[in-house]
């Protein structure tokens, strides 16, 4: 009765169903979680028990605290060497499960699965099992993204990984575990996933090495088949295991936050996992400061899962742009969209003031966890639903909603099923490869100012390609031109871009390295050395708003200028590259380097118009054109 009458308090002051300001909504039944950074666990008992009291305050109910991570475990464990920062200190679970159940919070350990080390360190697991790895395509251990990974297919790693978060269940009084890494390392720019293990493993199943197979052809589903199994049989079993041991034990997992590229470029199926009940509830990370984005990612996310499972969608805190507004617009936009929950990333990057507009706002009152007796809580919302029935009818409808999808939930995951097969990776596979282009480009006949206007002399000899497709090969529907110079110092594209709705062009990133790829603009991929495998990545708007990375790494910033001017009918971007920026000699005549060419156009579905074909992301260095220095 407490949770309905707060409920009640709250939703009286708000307005009917069609004007709800779901910032003031506070559903008595909600997932309210929050990742914990190892680095923000304290070392001393008195700090613990304060961090608890912090998120209990903002009536937070679920803590993720990461205790496997970087290949190491923050608790004292019997099989794995313990995190440096933590060495000699007190064993924090303990301290912090009382804590949390004393205040009626829950904790679900935060585990990595796969990832197990990084640049600098290789993580207690691979350097006890250096066999355990995972390769690139070309025998990379290290990912571009600084990663360390252990191979999902060698059997003694999953037993390895399978005991250790027995031992962490067996050992502590958890309400759940929290699977992370639950996956392949990213897909692009280098493929992953060729450990000799699983190499061999395939080429027995299917008669062919994965690394001869062409990224466009059928034995590409054959490929990813098999690794999306991988990680499917290890949640099955990790699922089946732990709960055999402790049932009520809730498996959750943070997930991509698109299904399409979860599966094509993680190698994660996770609405297999939800459509087989291996996962009580998920966190999708999507992580955006872009509102309208988190609108869309959660509004799938919704669809594609019903109401078989809880969604509680990761609302990224280190992305917001005015941290304590932006938190607060999400939690109501992840409300509006019908998630049972969200979850904040993460410890690191809240604060008082989160804290204070929580309180004040969204988590006013406190919620139960939907996933303990959703069936009991479900009529609960009912009983709730009708105390507005004649006072608020658009607030007992919205209730009831909530109600309704919560005993769709007790209903599915009460009732037995049969194992459902996974659907068919969603590859494109084209019936014919349109060729990589190439293009000659000739030294600049005179000066080329970087303004925007393309009418030096020099630009009339300029090479000029045409951005005729979009990036699954589809015939692009509006013209693109990109113009190609050099001279001694610097490589020059200029860009014309045609366009019948100038009035509704998208300019609204304005600081460098913002994501200036969701409005109207041009990219820039290029690689100096041709292996194809390393790169470098410019994007800019109509803003002139610059954006640039080394491969995916923003941390990379390089000395390039750029320029857009606008037209009636269509606007134009020049970009001066100098080699220095790019670590490449001046090249002389027959060099060739690997580029691609894009615009992004965002009116209407977002259109992505290309040079050469990747066949999917443009993130795709084996699908770079080429362009030839005379």
């Amino acid at each position: 009765m407490r949770l309905i009458l707060a409920t009640i308090l709250i939703l009286t002051c708000t307005p009917t169903f069609a004007e709800i300001d779901y910032t003031l909504v506070n559903p008595p039944v909600e997932v309210r979680a929050i990742w914990i950074n190892a680095a923000a666990i304290p070392k001393t008992e008195k700090d613990i028990r304060k961090l608890v009291q912090t998120y209990h305050r903002a009536n937070l109910n679920v803590l993720l605290p990461e205790v496997i991570c970087r290949g190491y475990s923050v608790y004292p464990s019997m099989l794995l060497a313990r995190d440096p920062r933590f060495a000699g200190a007190i064993d924090p679970l303990p301290i912090m499960i009382k804590e949390a159940h004393k205040l009626g919070m829950e904790v679900h350990p935060w585990v990595w699965v796969f990832r197990a080390g990084y640049t600098k360190d290789r993580g207690g697991i691979l350097t006890a099992h250096p066999d355990w790895i995972e390769l690139s395509k070309y025998g990379e251990d290290l990912s571009a993204n600084g990663g360390l990974w252990i191979s999902p297919t060698i059997p003694a790693a999953r037993d390895f990984l399978a005991n250790l978060f027995c031992e962490i269940v067996q050992k502590y009084d958890v309400d759940g575990l929290h699977l992370d890494y639950i996956r392949y390392e990213v897909q692009s720019p280098v493929p992953y996933g060729y450990s000799p293990c699983s190499r061999e493993t395939f080429k027995k199943m299917n008669g062919i090495d994965p690394v001869d197979i062409d990224r466009l052809s059928q034995d590409q589903y054959s490929w990813n088949r098999f690794r999306e199994r991988q990680i499917n049989t290890f949640v099955q079993r990790i699922s089946a295991q732990l709960r055999n041991i402790k049932p009520g034990l809730m498996i959750s997992a943070a997930v991509g936050s698109d299904i399409k590229t979860a599966r094509l470029n993680l190698m994660q199926n996770w609405a297999n996992w939800v459509d087989n009940k291996w996962v009580d509830f998920l966190t999708p990370m999507s992580y955006t400061a872009n509102d309208s984005v988190f609108t869309t990612l959660v509004s799938n996310q919704r669809a594609l899962v019903g109401t078989k499972t809880i969604l509680a969608p990761g609302i990224g805190l280190h992305m917001q742009k005015n941290a304590t507004d932006q938190t607060v617009r999400q939690i109501a936009i992840s409300r509006k969209e019908q998630a049972l929950g969200q979850t904040l990333f993460a410890s690191a990057y809240y604060g008082d003031a989160q804290e204070l507009a929580l309180q004040k706002g969204p988590y006013a009152e406190p919620s139960a966890l939907p996933f303990r007796d959703p069936l009991n809580l479900s009529k609960r919302l009912t009983e709730c639903a009708s105390t507005f029935k004649i006072i608020n009818p658009d607030q007992a409808a919205y209730l009831n909603t909530l109600a309704a999808s919560l005993s769709q939930y007790a209903n599915y995951k009460c009732t037995p099923s049969q194992y459902i097969t996974p659907t068919q990776p969603p590859l494109k596979i084209p019936d014919h490869v349109i060729p990589l282009p190439l293009a000659q480009i000739t030294q600049a006949s005179g000066q080329i100012n970087i303004d925007g206007s393309l009418d030096e002399p020099a630009w009339a000899n300029a090479a000029r390609v045409q951005l005729a497709y979009d990036n699954l090969a589809e015939p692009a529907g509006v013209c693109t031109t990109a113009l190609l110079t050099y001279d001694d110092k610097n490589l020059y594209v200029a860009f014309e871009a045609s366009e019948a709705q100038m009035d509704k062009l998208k300019a609204t990133v304005d600081k460098r390295d913002g994501p200036t790829f969701y409005d109207d603009s041009v990219e820039v991929f290029v690689d100096p050395t041709m292996k194809r495998r390393e790169y470098y990545h410019l994007s800019t708007n109509t803003l002139g708003t610059r954006f640039d990375q080394k491969v995916l790494s923003p941390a990379w910033n390089g000395e390039w200028s750029t320029a857009t001017r606008r037209g009636s009918d269509k606007w134009t971007t020049e970009i001066a590259i100098p080699f220095a920026a790019l670590s490449a000699p001046t090249p002389k005549s027959g060099t060739q380097w690997a580029i691609n060419l894009t615009r992004n156009r965002p009116i209407g579905a977002m259109q992505y118009f290309t040079w050469a074909i990747p066949y999917g992301s443009f993130h795709s260095p084996d699908r770079f054109g080429v362009i030839e220095f005379k």
